[in-house]
């Protein structure tokens, strides 16, 4: 195991047998990685274009033949919580010492301030690093064949351009030429194609049925809703792992990853974990409305934080 896993391990253990240290409240619940995940949604495996692949290996071999398969992975656990410092996926809290700035979801009844911040967290599932994951990583060769590994972790809490929008244009600098009507408007059709199958990746600036991508922090301006806030910004927070380098493409090339700053949102799909895990055709395309999904998944108090998994798409070359 790399050293960032470990360190994900270590600091999952260290919350379990330290427990809550701050006496804010902190709502959530370590993730049953049995009943809590849709394991439906790997499927489907299948055979990829096209089909049969050559890679590069090291010497002796200098090239591997094998099958191209392709399927999904639960990858990520994201946060997204009003009470810094809460893993809503692990259930716990703890207390670094530095302050950050709280959530404020402001999408009460008869308001018109519909603005919302949440902080958010992104940290490897290791249930399927330390079973299948590995498994997969031997069958694809992936440890010589390039790109990240499973491990990244971001925490919001430590990112000045997370809290504010003025900040994150340094990291899109190019979100200038989407602020308008006629680009937004766009995101009406990226919107219905996320519903009924996949994403518009050329519209990279669009969340589909979430709005805009842009500005790439925890800041949402028309929220309706918990779950449709914290949907998009777990699309904004993977967004925001391409841009800095640290999320890879996964399925342009099946020897190995690749970089790729800009998000191809097809390569990802979401699952909520919690308040209440959909399990069942739980796993919707980014930017897929949540409209038929968001009624009573948000309960007053102990469910208005909220936990997700992240699907990535992999295309590899599978040998002995």
């Amino acid at each position: 195991m790399s050293v960032v896993r470990n360190l994900v391990v270590a600091i999952a253990l260290t919350l379990v047998i330290a427990g809550p240290v701050r006496s804010e409240p902190c709502v959530g619940r370590f993730i049953n990685p049995i009943t809590d995940i849709c394991w439906e949604c790997v499927l489907p495996i299948m055979i990829d274009s096209p089909g049969i692949c050559i890679c590069p290996a090291p010497w002796p071999q200098f090239v591997r033949y094998g099958i191209v398969f392709s399927f999904w992975e639960p990858v990520w656990l994201v946060d997204i919580t009003r009470e810094p410092y809460c893993f809503t996926n692990l259930g716990m809290e703890i207390d670094p010492g530095f302050s950050a700035t709280a959530g404020y979801p402001t999408n009460s009844a008869g308001s018109r301030d519909k603005k919302a911040f949440y902080q958010a967290h992104i940290y490897e599932n290791f249930f399927w690093t330390a079973s299948f994951g590995s498994m997969i990583d031997n069958a694809c060769k992936l440890s010589y064949s390039g790109g990240g590994n499973y491990g990244v972790e971001w925490f919001t809490e430590f990112d000045p351009l997370w809290a504010d929008d003025e900040l994150a244009f340094i990291l899109a600098v190019e979100s200038a030429l989407f602020a308008n009507t006629v680009a937004q408007a766009a995101c009406a059709a990226d919107c219905v194609a996320a519903t009924v199958g996949n994403p518009l990746d050329p519209l990279f600036w669009c969340a589909g049925c979430q709005g805009s991508l842009y500005p790439m922090g925890g800041n949402t301006s028309e929220q309706t809703g918990g779950i449709m806030a914290s949907n998009l910004l777990a699309e904004r927070l993977v967004a925001k792992m391409h841009r800095q380098m640290l999320a890879w493409d996964t399925t342009g090339w099946e020897c190995g990853n690749s970089p790729m700053p800009i998000i191809k949102k097809s390569q990802y799909r979401t699952q909520v974990t919690y308040p209440i895990p959909r399990t069942a055709n739980g796993c919707p395309s980014y930017g897929a409305t949540e409209v038929p999904t968001a009624m009573g998944q948000e309960v007053p108090y102990s469910g208005e934080d909220f936990g997700y998994l992240i699907w990535r798409k992999r295309r590899c070359c599978v040998s002995n």
